[in-house]
């Protein structure tokens, strides 16, 4: 069954082997997620749109128990609704578009549905009630999304599949979709999931979290060695993408001490040197690294004219005659970047409106 599933995911989706072993393996955790504490989260990130995203999704919808798919939805929806069905696989499209950096109830409600037990507190008719939010989530989106939620997920890596990559249109009358599924069924009304199944060195923490779900299943179907080499894996390419994200919040505490429209990156680099305990300086942060970094949020240095402070503050004094104009970066192209990774804990909340649901 484990094969099935996994070779399914192989043959749909341009994603690399162990990603395709987390992949069907986390399909397989949502007919049994609540004998869990934790229900990681899938995220499926890519670079650019065209990557199989929404594809995977609807994989995933065949294959799991009473799968909602939606390209957006509100926090109020997705808690009324695993009020009414806890066994709700949520899937979410378009993910870069729910404006998360903006929408902190909804950020609570996939974060605090990480663990069982989690919850949100609504006043409805007159009363106080408690509304669950553990629910097994996938969300896929452009780029990257909200650090905690990142942190409590299983990331996949979309990318276009290569013109002869030989992936199989999906078909959701095959029926093969129907004979997995009933395979998982089965599976699952005798499937002995241990607790607590061994944990590799490497993983500890949140990251044990993840995959303790997706090593129980693992051992059960006799593929445990080659779903830790893949957690490994997954978990070594990933331990560093939030670096990234890190620079730009340390970027922004700078620019609120410099001041101005710009920064010549002379000046920049070690002003970020002298923050976050060291990081950058231990890092050998140049002005080629901070550019790599940047690029991806479409940040790039240009030429910025200096005003004598700045001159003054970013150059030795056998430059300053000379340094009228340096390479930097203008403080306004990092303005939407700010916006989606780094939000203010000011942001607005959500409305407060609650729409009633008709009793059941």
């Amino acid at each position: 069954m484990f094969d099935l599933v996994r070779r399914l995911v192989e043959d749909h989706v341009a994603i690399s082997s162990p990603e395709c072993t987390a992949g069907a393996l986390w399909i397989l955790h949502c007919w049994a997620f609540d004998r869990f504490e934790f229900t990681p989260r899938l995220a499926l990130l890519s670079p650019v749109r065209g990557c199989g995203k929404s594809t995977f999704l609807r994989l995933i919808e065949l294959l799991t128990p009473e799968p909602c798919r939606t390209d957006n939805a509100t926090a109020a929806a997705i808690y009324h609704l695993l009020d009414r069905r806890p066994h709700t696989t949520l899937l979410i499209d378009e993910g870069d578009n729910l404006n998360l950096a903006n929408n902190p109830v909804l950020r609570v409600v996939f974060n605090s549905g990480h663990q069982r037990g989690g919850s949100i507190r609504r006043y409805i008719g007159g009363w106080s009630r408690e509304l669950p939010t553990f629910a097994p989530l996938a969300v896929s989106a452009i780029g990257a999304l909200p650090l905690p939620f990142m942190h409590r997920s299983i990331r996949i890596n979309m990318q276009r599949a290569a013109a002869k990559a030989g992936l199989t249109r999906l078909d959701a009358q095959d029926p093969v979709w129907a004979v997995a599924r009933d395979q998982i069924r089965r599976w699952v009304t005798t499937c002995q999931l241990q607790p607590d199944p061994t944990m590799p060195d490497a993983l500890f923490n949140r990251g044990a979290d993840n995959f303790r779900v997706l090593f129980a299943i693992a051992d059960d179907l006799g593929a445990g060695e080659e779903a830790r080499a893949a957690a490994l894996e997954i978990s070594a390419n990933h331990q560093d993408e939030d670096l990234p994200v890190i620079l730009l919040a340390d970027i922004q505490r700078v620019r609120f001490a410099h001041g101005g429209d710009h920064i010549a990156t002379k000046a920049l680099i070690p002003a970020l040197m002298a923050l976050n305990d060291g990081l950058w300086k231990d890092f050998k942060l140049t002005d080629t690294k901070l550019a790599q970094m940047l690029k991806p949020f479409l940040i790039f240095p240009k030429t910025i004219r200096l005003t004598l402070a700045e001159r003054a503050r970013g150059y030795t004094w056998a430059d300053f005659k000379a340094a009228e104009t340096a390479r930097g970066y203008a403080w306004a192209d990092f303005e939407a970047a700010w916006a989606r990774y780094c939000p203010s804990p000011d942001t607005p909340t959500q409305s407060a409106k609650i729409m009633h649901l008709p009793p059941r």
